[in-house]
């Protein structure tokens, strides 16, 4: 039987070999758009992963398939080109803006439908080239690949069991800006101002603060989609991963557009549930009037008021002090100019000068005593696809 199905493989891989179209002379990335460019770095890491660890990687950006669909495409493809048993092929239909991941082996287990959408679809769609998405797409694989048992040879049933752990979150290293435009509302010029000031912030207080615009959340609710982008794209600050972003999703108008912020590490405690709130209403009316960037400076400015903690806690009773010693000085300066005023003991001392010419009542002032608003300082969690604890929060408008 083991024979019969080998033999079938054999004559289906010999077929599809004369009918999978290849664009240039490669063994692992297909590229019939030629958006890619040169793919010779790809291929060798492609290959290294493959002698590594017994895997087929293939990719594909095509434009346009026949009757047997983007998917049929993609398990068409990876039957005649790979080189394993165990494997992946992701194929992108440019044409019809679709995608599609086949697996192949242990790798239906390995790289469950999850795994697929959230971090291989996303490692290879938000990035600023095609090429940078191939590799980041093959850098996402190695990285789950690296905590999977090796595959060289057949897998006991003990040694089955342990795949379940690698389909955990694996945290990735950022490849994507801090601010990625992919709605286009900002101009350049914009787009380098915002990178800057959410650097220099960043920077000041060891956080990694990202702004991200989309035209769709793809069918995530929105703080899915913004814990999602950040878990997935490796966003974060240090062992723990510190830092926040917003998405503005623009939606298709009034009612549609959509702020969304997700917090994670210590700036879960460092922007509230207030600061959110308050962002999300600071850059509303911008947004409202089609002034993105002025909305994302409005951004910038209330995430530096919740996050920034380098104000000494000595700084308002030593400015206090410094007031009252100033107001001191300057009375006791005053006091100094009136050589000719001396004390008298006795008030019939004044009588003699003085001469009332009416009299009336003169409100002075009130004594009002005020309660400031409490404010809300913490910050409520949930926990992400990926299994970790985030902060922040949505609103449409």
């Amino acid at each position: 039987m083991k024979n019969k199905v080998f033999a079938v493989i054999t004559v289906i891989v010999l077929c599809l070999a004369m009918i999978v179209p290849v664009s240039a002379a490669g063994t692992h990335i297909f590229d019939s758009t030629n958006v890619i460019g040169d793919a010779t770095d790809l291929e060798s890491y492609a290959q290294k992963i493959e002698d590594t660890y017994n895997y087929s990687v293939l990719l594909a950006v095509i434009d346009g398939v026949g009757e047997e669909g983007t998917f049929g495409y993609c398990e068409d493809l990876y039957n005649a080109r790979a080189e394993k048993e165990n494997g992946l092929a992701l194929t992108y239909n440019y044409g019809d803006n679709k995608y599609a991941i086949y697996c192949a082996g242990e790798a239906e287990e390995l790289f469950p439908e999850t795994v697929q959408s959230d971090v291989l679809w996303y490692a290879f769609a938000y990035t600023e080239t095609y090429y940078q998405g191939a590799y980041a797409f093959l850098a996402a694989v190695e990285t789950i690949l690296e905590d999977a048992p090796a595959t060289t040879a057949p897998a006991e049933p003990a040694e089955i069991e342990s795949t379940e752990a690698t389909t955990e979150f694996v945290p990735v290293d950022r490849t994507l800006s801090l601010v990625e435009d992919y709605a286009d509302v900002l101009t350049d010029d914009e787009e380098t101002a915002l990178l800057n000031k959410l650097e220099a912030l960043g920077e000041a207080n060891d956080l990694e603060i990202g702004a991200i615009t989309v035209d769709s959340y793809e069918g995530k609710d929105p703080q899915t989609f913004a814990d999602d982008f950040y878990d997935y794209n490796g966003y974060g600050y240090g062992e723990n991963d510190d830092g926040l972003i917003v998405v503005f999703n623009t939606g298709e108008g009034d009612g549609n557009r959509n702020i969304a912020i997700s917090t994670h590490g210590k700036a879960i405690d460092l922007v509230s549930d207030y600061n959110i709130d308050l962002i999300i209403e600071m850059m509303i009316p911008d947004i409202k009037n089609g002034n993105f960037a002025g909305a994302f400076d409005s951004f910038v400015a209330e995430c530096e008021s919740a996050v920034d903690t380098s104000a000494s806690p000595f700084s308002i009773p030593l400015a206090i002090a410094i007031g009252f010693g100033l107001a001191f000085l300057i009375v006791k300066l005053q006091a100094s100019k009136l050589k000719t005023v001396r004390q008298q003991v006795d008030a019939a001392d004044y009588v003699d000068n003085v001469m009332l010419t009416g009299e009336y009542d003169s409100f002075l002032y009130k004594d009002v005593k005020s309660v400031a608003k409490p404010k809300n300082d913490s910050s409520s969690t949930h926990t992400s696809s990926s299994g970790r604890t985030h902060g922040g929060g949505n609103k449409s408008f």
